[in-house]
């Protein structure tokens, strides 16, 4: 990285910096330019523009077209776990939780969390002393699985 370089910031109207992730600057064993990789539905793309033909700023250029044709393109990101993580339920986003309640009780549950539009997280809670184990677990894996649906994302 050069000193003083800001890589992928830009200068917005109030003055406070903006970053564009899908840019970096990227110096590496002889390759000097810019990359624009994204990641949607669990794939990777990824393009390098050298600064060798034409310069550092002609590359930049290259750089931004090619990111703001891919994002017309792209689908718009969310952020669905799509690999095997382990937890107690076996399901991704899908998780028993145990909380204290204001008496000082505690109480299990079952949570369901997905993404939605905005870019925040949807949440349903299902109580284990009021639905049972196993009915509350299989609430909270279809509650996940209908709220994926509705993005029109597989479960």
């Amino acid at each position: 990285m050069i000193a003083g370089h800001r890589g992928n910031q830009d200068k917005s109207r109030g003055g406070e910096m903006k970053v564009k992730p899908a840019i970096r600057r990227y110096e590496h064993n002889h390759f000097q330019g810019w990359v624009v990789s994204f990641k949607r539905r669990g794939r990777r793309c990824t393009k390098y523009f050298s600064d060798k033909p034409d310069g550092r700023l002609v590359a930049r250029q290259c750089a931004r077209q090619f990111c703001a044709q891919m994002l017309a393109e792209l689908p718009k990101a969310t952020k669905v776990k799509r690999t095997y993580v382990l937890n107690t339920t076996g399901v991704i986003g899908v998780s028993r939780v145990r909380d204290r309640t204001r008496t000082g009780r505690f109480v299990w549950r079952y949570v369901a969390q997905w993404p939605i539009l905005d870019g925040m997280r949807a949440r349903a809670s299902f109580s284990i002393g009021r639905f049972g184990e196993q009915e509350a677990r299989k609430r909270a894996v279809q509650a996940r699985h209908d709220g994926l649906a509705q993005l029109g994302l597989e479960a």
